[in-house]
This record gives structure tokens, sequence and C-alpha cells, in this order.
């Protein structure tokens, strides 16, 4: 398939001089490499080389795609013929490396690991990836260099005392740039919208001050860069973090070129990064209510606009999918067989969303049994043919036109593909449904949902689930969204209670301070223990997560109810606390997921790293987040990479977390159901 979809590509580049020709080839490669279609972006710089063998570069390139998309013997050639052009390139012998590596020949790794040590001594990279094909691996009865036995898992093992992380030079690491791809006539492009985050980080030499934003050739942004050295490496090397927030509301929609300009402490551009982008109008904020990376532009500065910006309180009740769901178009464009053993899946489809009207989209040749089988309440057929010339399933302009307009007057709620192929996934893009559903495949990264799933026969490697369970099982995949199983498990265990000074009728307050990563704790419990204590008649036990958690609260005339616990105590002692109290107040870790389950109100604070919607607790309580631009950035556990001073966790308010735990409080007190669900007071 991949022949004829490249063949199509090939089509829409003009024809000039052969230069010229291998650089258009070579920009649609770029563009399916960032779209993860690595087979067609090796097949592209493939066809460039055709018309220009001569670029060494593009060549790597090729490899590399190859690698990726597991063609080791193809991607061994063109990184052999390659070295030939580039015999002291240090970086392409570690490439040659990994994939010897991979192919399992430690030798030629081992070969080509010296050899990019040669080329750039004190590499630390190249030191541990040459040490992890070097050293054998000492069992427990032979400390010297003996074979490990076959059960060893080499990727589960330690690394040597001292490995740490490599100092690669001037390497630049993108974290966001568009939250998602979008589908265009240009191509999937990253999709920029409204107030949009550009973070990530460059490594490189020391002297770097700033980063500047371009977009189309014009400086929009300009802002220092935040510079952590790297010890350790035989030369000196920066950390360089950016998180750059920018508006684009004023940008005209379509296609254009954002660059970014990395410059010394004397102006000096050192280096440019550049990408061909989407930007798209920005959607109301009030429609997306569950995303909070959305933020709307307001009349002062992007910072300001943010950051001055009230927090988001949520129930935990999520609604994953339109709700509600009152039309489903369910698309089998494929043969008599297909349709055959897709029957189970529709029926599930139905008896799950019983009210919704369900319209097929199916071939014309299958139309009078999918009416026989009553499977559908309209039925929608299109010719969705093999092209005899390109040897592949096309849809001419026209046929696409007709069947946008066919399908627009429905306006589907949820669309769901149950090819596992991916052929004719795009067609779910005329469809205009709001949720667009299917198998998860590396071509469609613009899918609202995807479901991968496979099992292989232990000998041949060849798949072994029958497609119609695999229909069923994505099906399935929807109820899960749709229907929340989670239900309280109560402890009437009230274990150590007594000991805390806690009474059987008493009624107090457990405030959470501590986490596993230091920056995903909110700084205020301290003010928070305060004014529980003076606005409230609860008792507080505070979980320090350090000396300076409860300083204020300690000297407070309420002291005498606040009790403050450092350290661990007995689980037996610390679930009873939780199960017991009239309110649980801490951030996201594990300790709010089981005071949920233990059916207390709980009030969790997210940092945006990850979605509130994902880890907030369920069951029980309230989710208090922040928008902010760069929602989603999942910062590891040094906390270097953040750029805006974890604005999305300290920004939020100690007068917003007490205001919903009084909306808990009073929900329990005039309720007789032990929580309640209603919906909270979404702040805007």
């Amino acid at each position: 398939m991949l022949p004829r979809m490249i063949r199509s590509l090939i089509r829409e580049v003009p024809l000039s001089s052969p230069a010229r020709t291998a650089r258009r080839l070579v920009a649609r490669a770029k563009a399916a490499h960032d779209a993860r279609q690595f087979g067609i972006a090796a097949q592209l710089y493939q066809e460039a080389l055709r018309f220009n063998p001569d670029k060494a570069r593009v060549r790597i390139q090729c490899g590399h795609m190859l690698k990726e998309s597991g063609d080791l013997v193809g991607a061994g050639e063109e990184y052999e013929r390659a070295a030939l052009d580039l015999p002291k390139d240090a970086d392409l012998a570690l490439q040659m490396g990994h994939l010897y590596k991979v192919a399992g020949r430690p030798e030629l790794a081992k070969a080509a690991y010296l050899r990019a040590l040669k080329l750039q001594p004190g590499w630390r990279e190249a030191e541990r990836e040459l040490a992890s094909v070097s050293e054998p691996i000492p069992t427990e009865n032979d400390g010297h260099g003996a074979a490990p036995p076959d059960w060893v898992i080499p990727e589960l093992l330690p690394r040597a005392d001292g490995a740490g992380p490599a100092t690669e030079r001037n390497i630049l690491r993108l974290f966001r740039l568009g939250a998602r791809r979008k589908h265009s006539r240009w191509g999937d492009l990253k999709l920029l919208r409204g107030i949009e985050a550009i973070r990530g980080y460059r490594i490189a030499p020391p002297g770097l001050s700033e980063i500047r934003l371009r977009i189309d050739g014009e400086t929009v942004l300009a802002e220092p860069l935040q510079a952590y050295p790297i010890e350790g490496g035989a030369e000196p090397q920066t950390k360089y973090v950016f998180n750059l927030w920018h508006d684009f509301s004023d940008v005209t929609s379509g296609r254009h070129r954002i660059e970014l300009d990395f410059v010394d402490t004397n102006g000096r551009r050192v280096r440019r990064h550049g990408e061909t982008v989407l930007v798209a109008p920005p959607v109301e904020e009030e429609d997306h209510l569950g995303s909070d990376s959305l933020v709307s532009t307001g009349p002062g500065s992007v910072e300001e606009t943010v950051n001055g910006r009230p927090s988001m309180v949520r129930a935990v009740k999520r609604e994953l999918l339109p709700d509600p769901v009152r039309t489903i178009l369910v698309q089998r464009v494929d043969q008599l067989g297909d349709l055959v053993c897709s029957v189970p899946a529709i029926r599930r489809l139905r008896a799950l969303f019983p009210d919704a009207r369900m319209v097929g989209l199916i071939k014309p040749a299958n139309v009078i049994l999918a009416d026989q089988l009553r499977l559908f309440d309209e039925i929608v057929s299109v010719d969705f043919g093999e092209s005899a010339t390109e040897r592949r399933r096309v849809l001419s302009l026209e046929g696409q036109d007709r069947l946008r307009r066919q399908l627009a007057p429905y306006r589907f709620d949820i669309a769901i593909d149950l090819s596992e192929g991916d052929e004719s996934r795009p067609l779910l893009l005329l469809t205009g449904a709001k949720f667009l559903y299917g198998f998860k495949d590396r071509q469609s990264p613009w899918l609202d949902a995807g479901l991968e799933f496979n099992a292989h026969d232990p000998i041949n490697n060849i798949e072994i689930i029958p497609p119609s369970r695999k229909m069923v099982l994505l099906v399935e995949g929807l109820a899960a969204m749709s229907q929340n199983r989670a239900e309280p498990m109560r402890n009437s265990d009230r274990a150590g209670l007594h000991e805390l000074g806690i009474g059987v009728d008493e009624r107090y307050a457990v405030v959470h301070a501590g986490a596993r990563l230091v920056h995903s704790r909110w700084p205020h419990f301290d003010m928070l223990a305060q004014m529980l204590l003076n606005r409230t008649d609860l008792k507080v036990v505070l979980f320090a997560d350090g000396a300076g958690t409860a300083p204020r609260a300690a000297e407070s005339r309420h002291s005498a109810r606040l009790h403050v616990i450092t350290g661990q105590i007995p689980f037996a002692q610390f679930d009873a606390l939780l199960s017991h109290c009239a309110v649980f107040v801490g951030n996201d870790s594990g300790p709010k997921h089981l005071a949920a389950l233990r059916g207390v109100p709980v009030v969790s604070l997210h940092m945006a790293r990850l979605n509130w919607s994902e880890w907030g607790q369920e069951i029980s309580g309230r989710i208090i987040s922040r928008r902010v631009p760069c929602a989603g950035c999942a910062i590891g556990e040094d906390g270097e990479d953040c750029g805006k001073d974890f604005a999305c966790l300290r920004q939020i308010t100690p007068e917003e977390v007490f205001a919903a735990i009084e909306d808990l409080l009073s929900d329990r007190l005039s309720s007789p159901a032990p929580f309640s669900t209603r919906p909270a007071r979404t702040k805007l």
C-alpha cells in the first residue's frame, strides 16, 4: 500500500530541476515524519535521493525513517552509503551503533560506538552505549564476565554506578509546539489557535541569553532563556529552558512558518529552528470547559490574562463523550465478509446507545444485507473503490463533496470506523462528527480516541484474534468512556483515631500536604489550615511535607484543634483517618484517591502536568486546576523544564480551595446521602 500512496504524493510535487524536485520531496518527507508516518517519510526520502543522490544528510534521514518503520536492513544500507561521504560524522557513527544494537549485532555496534568516541572523545552517550554492548552481566556464581543466563532481561537492569544522563551538544527538544495535528490541504500540520505554548529546551555551550519567536519572518516575542549548567561533561554545556506563551488570535488562518531564534549575549543569532504550522481561529472557551489548555484572550499581556483568571473548580463527574449522544455514524465501507464480522459490534453499539439514531455508511453491494439484518436506522452508501491505475482506494473531489453534503444534515455526535485497516479512516473527516473514533494507527493523528489491540501466534507472529472480537472490543471502549464503574468501599475501622484525640462523633478535616514530586505540592497549605481553624469548628489533621508547612497554623489560638503529623504512621491508622474525616484536601497524589475510595468528600489540587480528567479522583469531591496554555507538560522529576514557575499550581489561591471545602461540607450537611454528586460551581 505504501508505494501507491507515495506515487500519489509525488504527483503533487511539480517537476522542475532535479535539485528543486528533491527539495520539495524532502519537505513532504519532513511533514510525514512530523505526523509519525515513518514509512511514507522513508519512501519520500528515497525518491528525493533518486533525483539528487549526493545528499548524504538526506540519506541519513532516510535511514532514520527506515529504522523507525522496522526496515533495519534498508536503514543499514543507507547509513553505510552515507558514511562513505561523511566518514568523520560522530553522530552518524552513533546512529549506526544504535541500529546494530537493535539488530542483535553487538560486535558491529561496538565498532560503531568506538568510532563515534574516536571522532568525539568524551561523548558520554557514546561511552554509555559502548559499555552496554561491551560489559557482560555478572551472575551470582561468577562475577568475572560469565555469560548472562537466558532469563535475564537487560532493559530491567540498573545502570552502573555513576552513569548519568548524556550531555549532548546543540540538542533541541521541543515538548510542545501546537497541542495536536489537524488535517489540511497542506497535510497533517501542527495546529496553533488562540493562546498557545511553545516550550522545550536546548543543550548548547554557554553563552545563549534569549529566545525569539518569529512568524513568517517577523519577530513577535522575545524572552530570556532559563539556564541550568550541566555538570560532568568533557566540555561545558548548559541546558536552556523556554516556555513561550503567545496569542495567535490575530494571525491569519492558514499555513505559516514558525521560527525560534536562539540569541547569545551579544545579540547575535546562534541557532534557529523552523517549522510549518497551521493557524486556525480561536475556539470558544465555554464550548470546551473540560480542557485546561484553552485560555481565552484578555485585555492585558498573555501572562496577565493567564495568571489573573480564577481557578477551575469541577465536580468529579466526567463527560468523555458528547452528551447526549443522539446520532452515530457506523462506517464499514468494505467487503461482504467485513460487514458480516461487524454484526456483533454493531449490535453491541445499539445496546449501549438504544436511543441514538444509527446511520450506516457502507458500500452499495452490502445495502441489501444491512437492510435485511436491520442493523441501522438509515443507510448511506458510498462507492469507495480501488483505482485500477493507483492500486489504492480513492474518492474524487466531487465524490468527497457529495458525501460531505449528504452527511452534514445528520449532525453526528459520534462517527466510528470499524475497519482495522487505515484506508477508509480518512472518510471520518467528511462526517462532521463531534467525536471521531476507530482503531489507532499512525496515519490518523486527528482521531479523538483510538484503540490498539492485537495478539499473535507465538511461532509465526501472525494475528490470532478474530476481527469480530476486535470490533466488539473497540465498541466496549466507548462503553468505558461513557460509564463510570468506580464505587465507594467504606472502612468502618477507626484504628488509632483515639490516640490522636479524635472522638467517635468529632468532625475533622485531613489536610495532606505531601506528594512524590516536590514541584507538584501546593505551597499554601499552611494558610488553608489557618482558614479551617478560624472559620470552621473542625479539628484539623495536617500531614506536613516539611517543617515549614504549618508554622502559622501551629501558632494559632486554635492550635489545640490542630494535630500535625510529620513522617509515616501505620497504614491502618492512616486509612482510618482518611475514611472518617469530614473532608480531605490534598495534592494530586495517592492519598486523595484512597480518600475518594472510602467515600469521603475530597478536594484535590492539580498542577497541569497531567490532565485533571485523567488523574482526578472519581466518586466524590471537587477537582481544582488552572487553565494554562502549556497544560499537559508531563514535566519530569527535576522540575527544570517548566519555564513559568509552576503557575498552574501556585496560582491556585487558598480562598478558592476553602470555597470548595465549604461547598462540599454544605452538601453533606444538607443531604442524607454520604456524598453529593451535584455539579460544582464552575468559575470562568
